[in-house]
């Protein structure tokens, strides 16, 4: 996990976007990580930080609705990147879970997610659940629904 001297913060919508880019988007522009809903007064940027205070790792987080998914506050979990320098090394799984520690002592009651085919696993070691059929977004490719009941 991280070391005292890293930590997870909330950061700007601008401090996600290369992270995004970088990971999500390669080959793509800048404009292509800039999402509807970035900008909500509700919508929470998190970093994973280094020592030095280089974001290793970003995740964003919407107050939406899935139609599958009964919850009275769900949160999207959005955007979810960790620079492959530092892939392996809990800065994701950190971020994710104090997320859902955060969220859950404010109310919430479910996180989900569209998970790409490669995070699964990662998603699942973590305790989401797949809920319905795998489908595909755009170009990007197969995705999931994956989700967590908080305050189980």
């Amino acid at each position: 996990m991280l070391s005292s001297l890293q930590k997870i913060s909330v950061v700007s919508a601008e401090q996600v976007y290369p992270l995004r880019l970088k990971v999500l988007r390669p080959g793509g522009v800048l404009a292509d990580c800039i999402w509807p809903g970035d900008d909500l007064q509700n919508t929470v940027h998190m970093g994973a930080m280094d020592d030095a205070g280089n974001v290793l790792g970003v995740a964003s987080f919407f107050e939406q609705n899935h139609p599958d998914l009964a919850a009275l506050r769900p949160i999207q979990l959005r955007g979810m990147a960790t620079h492959p320098d530092a892939r392996g090394k809990g800065y994701g799984k950190a971020l994710v879970i104090h997320a859902m520690e955060e969220y859950s002592l404010n109310g919430a009651d479910l996180m989900w997610c569209n998970a790409r085919e490669v995070a699964v696993s990662f998603y699942q070691n973590l305790g989401f659940q797949i809920t319905g059929e795998p489908f595909n977004i755009g170009t990007i490719g197969k995705h999931w629904v994956m989700f967590i009941r908080l305050n189980d």
